[in-house]
């Protein structure tokens, strides 16, 4: 401390006073520069000239920390370039740390929902109700009609499920708007406890039947009461992070595998029409999704909704002492639950078909929500996460169905392994 105060002491005679920075006060030329010193025992500069030393001070300690005895000012000057860049490199790995996190943390959950998707279409075979009909299956496709005709009546039924999704989004977006989230919230909470028992238990019951394992009545009934009640409290309240990413797949999954119920015509025509439909919601100024984005933008709110948060936790580690601080969670990409279904609805038509298509489908969906990850990063804006998957995905799927399978087992006929 001695050794400072001579320092700037002997500054201060030399009349060295270096040209202040565009960030710093100027002094007028008729005035005169005069540092004040407090009378702290430490010797430290006041406030008023504390934007000035900190230059001092902090050389100071850097060459104290790497061990300097002395040197003239171009050592010093070369040793703060060099701990700057180093300072550069560090934000430059973590920035890239950070973004590598953001990808994993979504194609990760997204991976596991349609893995179990593939695993229950594969090993349930799931009751199909005749005389229920969904409000948007205008058309029942049946094994006896042309190809025109399932192909017409496919986009009916593609039409209006996508009149149905669009009343719905409208309906919830004025909700929002008015602020009435007593009513959205119990909409919510409503349909997921409903969705995680009824098909919950269904999922139990024909678990238990595929594998003939021993449960009696009251202890299904508990089970399942406990998991849709712990559900519901981890979703829209609060809970262990992981449980309720956990939770958020669960419901994907349940609501993907019904999905595949739907006759094959009509799937593929859906999930064409609902990446249209999701480009127009997110990208047209007046499209719903992005009114709701931006109404939650504006108030600086989270949406109320069942989105997946795909936070990482990031461990900071203090290079100068080699200790690890605190870990700190990072908000990073959020993904709808939507987008999980029809992802896992996608490779689950698949696996009806081939191992080959659901491999094909798998990578091609991936590929899609890995390329549409990366233009987030450029855009900086919300996009729409179907369009490039599922175009993948049903290109995959037909080229694979059509030109790679016949290839693959007429090599298999003739014995020849490439």
């Amino acid at each position: 401390k001695s050794a400072e105060r001579m320092e700037e002491v002997e500054l201060h005679d030399m009349r060295r006073v270096p040209p202040p920075t565009d960030g710093e006060n100027r002094i007028g030329d008729d005035e005169e520069f005069v540092p004040q010193w407090s009378d702290n025992d430490d010797g430290s500069a006041s406030a008023a000239e504390s934007g000035q030393t900190t230059t001092t001070t902090t050389s100071t300690q850097r060459q104290r920390r790497r061990g300097d005895s002395g040197g003239g000012r171009g050592v010093d000057d070369g040793e703060a370039d060099d701990e700057a860049w180093s300072d550069d490199e560090d934000d430059d790995m973590l920035d890239f740390e950070e973004h590598a996190g953001m990808v994993l943390g979504i194609l990760k959950p997204v991976a596991i929902t349609m893995v179990l998707v593939i695993w229950a279409v594969r090993m349930f075979s799931i009751p199909v109700n005749k005389n229920f009909t969904a409000v948007y299956m205008v058309y029942q496709e049946s094994s006896t009609d042309s190809t025109s005709t399932k192909l017409l009546g496919a986009l009916v039924n593609a039409a209006a499920f996508v009149v149905m999704i669009v009343c719905v989004t409208i309906l919830f977006v004025i909700l929002y708007k008015y602020r009435c989230l007593k009513l959205i919230f119990a909409w919510l909470i409503l349909s997921s406890g409903m969705l995680l028992l009824m098909f919950g238990s269904l999922f139990l019951y024909l678990m238990i039947s595929a594998y003939n394992l021993p449960l009696d009545l009251l202890t299904f009934a508990f089970i399942m009461w406990n998991f849709g009640a712990v559900g519901v409290v981890v979703v829209f309240w609060c809970g262990p992070r992981r449980l309720n990413q956990t939770y958020l797949v669960f419901i994907s999954a349940f609501m993907a595998t019904f999905f595949t119920r739907l006759p094959e015509w009509t799937t593929w025509a859906i999930l064409a029409a609902i990446a249209l439909y999701d480009v127009f919601a997110v990208l047209c100024p007046r499209g719903p999704l992005r009114v709701l984005v931006e109404t939650a933008q504006e108030r600086q709110e989270q949406i109320p909704a069942l989105l997946y948060n795909g936070s990482i936790v990031m461990t900071m580690v203090n290079r100068d002492e080699g200790l690890f601080d605190e870990d700190k969670v990072m908000d990073n990409v959020k993904l709808g639950l939507g987008d999980f279904v029809f992802y896992s609805v996608l490779v689950g038509r698949a696996s009806m078909f081939d191992w080959l298509t659901v491999f094909t489908c798998f990578i091609g969906i991936i590929t899609g929500l890995f390329w549409t990850l990366i233009l987030l990063a450029v855009f900086k804006k919300a996009l729409p996460a179907l369009p490039i998957s599922i175009a993948l995905g049903i290109f995959f799927f037909f080229v694979s169905k059509v030109f790679l399978l016949p290839l693959v087992y007429g090599l298999g006929v003739q014995g020849i392994v490439v």
